[in-house]
C-alpha cells in the first residue's frame, strides 16, 4: 500500500504565477497529488505585482495545491523599510511553518525550487532541525549563465550552486542527461530522477482552430535577446510574403525596446509582430493555430543543460516544432520525423526549416502530430506521475 506523503516546496516568490520554474512547480505538484499526496508551495516573500493580482490571497488553494505566503503579503511593497519587514518576517514564519508542518506529521520532503548556493546551505540545516529530506529540482548549469562582469556574487554563488548544492541535498531532480552527468560528476553517491519539461496537454482541451493569417511563433524572454535577433535573422532569410513571425516577449522593458529597434530596421518589419502579457488561453490559441513553433537552442552549456518549458507547450499543440540538435531535443525527437531539428546553429539552417513548413505543408502536420505523440508518452505530468511518487517512496 502507497505510504500518503506530504511534501512541501521552497524558495520560490511568484507562486502561481510565473514561466518555466512556477509552471514545473505546479507540474510537479499536480502529479503528487494524482498519486495521493499531499503537496504545499510556501513562499517567503512576495513579490507578485498587485496591479496584475489585485484579489489573490496569501493563503489559499491552486488547482488541489495549497499555498502560503509566509510574510503574510503576496504582492512587492514599494516601500524599502516595508520590504525589509516584510523580508525578515517571512523568513520567521516560515520557520514556524515548517515547524507546525512537522508537528502534525505533514512534513516529509521539501523540494527546493531556488538558483541560490545559500538558500540551499540554509534548508539544508532546517531538514537537519525538523527532520525531513530534500530534493533539489535541478533545472539550469547556472555556471553557464552569461553575467555582466561586475556580478561577482552571482559568479561566486553559481559556482558553488552548480559543485555543492547536489551533495547538499538529499536527492535531485536532474532536467537533463548534461545535469546528470553533472550530478555524477560532484555527487555519485546521490539518487536522482531526471524530470523533462513537464506539460499538461488537457490545455488545448478547449482551444479552437481560428481560420487566420499564416505565421511562425516564437515564444520566450527578452533575456534570450541574442536567440530572439536570431529568430527575425532567419525569417529575414525567407523573404516570403505569405508568413508573419509572431513574438510573444515578456521581461525586461529596456531589452524588449532592443528587440523593437532592432526590426524596425528589417525588410520584413511588418510582417514581425510582437505580442506581450498574453493571457494563458489567448497564448494557448496562438500556439495551437501556427504554422510552426519555433525554439532554436544554442551550442552552449546552457542550452545542452536545460530544457525549455515552451517546447513540451509547443509539442502539445500538435503543430510542428522547429528546433536545433543540441541538448536533450536529441535524446527524444528526430528530424523530419518528430520535429525540424536545424544541424546547427546557423541563421541559414534554421531558415530552410522554416521554408520546408511552408513548402511541405501536409508533411509538415504529420510531423507536428507525431511530435505530440512522442511527447505524450514522455512529457504528460500524469504519465510521469507514477514515476515520481515510486522515487519518493524509495527515499523513506
Amino acid at each position: 500500500m502507497k505510504k500518503k506523503k506530504s511534501i512541501v516546496f521552497l524558495g520560490y516568490s511568484t507562486f502561481p504565477f510565473g514561466f518555466a520554474e512556477v509552471q514545473k512547480i505546479i507540474l510537479i505538484s499536480k502529479s503528487l497529488i494524482l498519486e495521493g499526496n499531499e503537496v504545499t508551495v510556501i513562499c517567503r516573500n512576495g513579490y507578485l505585482n498587485i496591479k496584475d493580482h489585485p484579489d489573490f490571497k496569501p493563503t489559499g488553494i491552486y488547482e488541489k495545491i495549497k499555498y502560503i505566503y509566509a510574510s503574510g503579503s503576496c504582492f512587492r511593497n514599494d516601500h524599502f523599510f516595508k520590504r525589509r519587514l516584510n523580508q525578515i518576517k517571512g523568513k520567521i514564519n516560515e520557520v514556524l511553518i515548517l515547524k507546525k508542518q512537522k508537528r502534525n506529521n505533514s512534513l516529509d520532503y521539501a523540494i527546493l525550487s531556488t538558483r541560490s548556493f545559500y538558500s540551499v546551505f540554509y534548508y539544508k540545516i532546517l531538514s537537519k532541525i525538523f527532520g525531513f529530506k530534500i530534493i533539489l529540482n535541478y533545472v539550469e548549469y547556472y555556471s553557464a549563465i552569461k553575467k555582466q562582469n561586475l556580478e561577482i556574487g552571482k559568479r561566486i554563488n553559481d559556482y558553488l550552486f552548480d559543485k555543492y548544492t547536489p551533495s547538499l541535498s538529499d536527492s535531485i531532480f536532474p532536467i537533463s542527461e548534461f545535469l546528470i552527468n553533472q550530478v555524477k560528476s560532484v555527487a555519485p553517491e546521490k539518487k536522482y530522477l531526471k524530470i523533462p519539461g513537464l506539460t499538461d496537454f488537457g490545455k488545448y482541451d478547449d482551444i479552437e482552430i481560428i481560420a487566420n493569417e499564416e505565421y511562425f511563433l516564437f515564444c520566450g524572454d527578452s533575456t534570450y535577446k541574442e536567440v530572439i535577433l536570431f529568430v527575425i535573422d532567419s525569417f529575414e532569410i525567407l523573404n516570403n510574403n505569405s508568413v508573419f513571425l509572431y513574438l510573444v516577449i515578456g521581461g525586461l522593458q529596456r531589452n524588449i525596446k532592443e528587440i523593437k529597434d532592432y526590426i524596425n530596421n528589417q525588410h520584413q518589419k511588418d510582417r514581425i509582430i510582437i505580442f506581450s502579457n498574453l493571457a494563458e488561453k489567448q497564448l494557448y490559441t496562438y500556439y495551437k493555430n501556427a504554422k510552426g513553433l519555433l525554439i532554436p537552442l544554442r551550442p552552449t552549456f546552457q542550452d545542452f543543460a536545460r530544457f525549455p518549458h515552451k517546447t513540451g507547450e509547443y509539442l502539445a499543440s500538435g503543430n510542428p516544432v522547429i528546433s536545433t540538435n543540441y541538448g536533450e531535443v536529441k535524446f527524444y525527437f528526430k528530424d523530419k520525423e518528430t520535429m525540424l531539428l536545424a544541424e546547427s546553429y546557423e541563421k541559414y539552417k534554421f531558415a530552410e526549416k522554416m521554408q520546408y513548413v511552408i513548402e511541405n505543408p501536409t508533411q509538415a502536420m504529420e510531423i507536428g502530430k507525431k511530435g505530440k505523440d512522442v511527447a505524450s508518452k514522455i512529457f504528460d505530468y500524469r504519465i510521469v506521475a507514477p514515476q515520481i511518487n515510486n522515487f519518493l517512496e524509495l527515499q523513506f
